[in-house]
């Protein structure tokens, strides 16, 4: 299981590519959102705490793909971001994490990003489950997992702290079959 290509978007408006140290601050800032803030598990104190995800032009290491820029194609600026954790090589599982600024809230952009990178993991990566997470709350994203086809599997109480606090967590998963051997 390897993440060391670039999925590649179709999207007329955005485009996937590594997040860079000058996307920190615009991430940071959408992520304080209030709109953003309250229905995420995100809880970012400083830049410092989003750093690591960033990476040198050029550089495409496993670790770096992990987490990629949503981009604005016509400026290159940083409009969300998607990716993965909880990567499980063993199970040939990850979990899939994605937010937006919002002013790219409704275009369907989180939606094609989401299928963009399920159906490459899927294909390129050889994963047959890919989860995600939606606090009971954001119901935006729950309709944005059902879009892709993910199905929703139950509620897991308690799941995660959410800034101190226990949050409720559906479950979601878009699962292949294995190959026939």
């Amino acid at each position: 299981m390897q993440f060391t290509t670039l999925p590649e978007s179709d999207h007329p408006l955005v485009m996937l590519r590594p997040i860079t140290a000058a996307d920190i601050p615009v991430w940071f800032g959408y992520l304080s959102l209030p709109a953003v803030h309250e229905h995420t598990s995100w809880n970012p104190r400083s830049l410092s705490q989003l750093a690591h995800y960033a990476q040198e032009p050029g550089s495409h290491t496993p670790t770096s793909l992990l987490r990629l820029a949503i981009a604005d194609r016509a400026s290159g600026a940083m409009v969300g971001s998607i990716g993965f954790h909880t990567v499980a090589p063993e199970n040939r599982s990850a979990e899939l994490a994605y937010d937006l600024s919002p002013p790219a809230w409704g275009q369907g952009i989180a939606s094609q990003m989401a299928r963009t990178l399920v159906d490459w993991a899927h294909v390129h990566v050889g994963l047959l489950r890919v989860q995600a997470t939606a606090l009971s709350s954001n119901a935006r994203s729950m309709k944005v997992l059902e879009r892709c086809g993910f199905q929703r599997e139950g509620l897991l109480h308690s799941y995660r702290l959410v800034r101190g606090r226990p949050g409720d967590f559906w479950m979601y998963a878009h699962v292949v079959a294995p190959a026939a051997d």
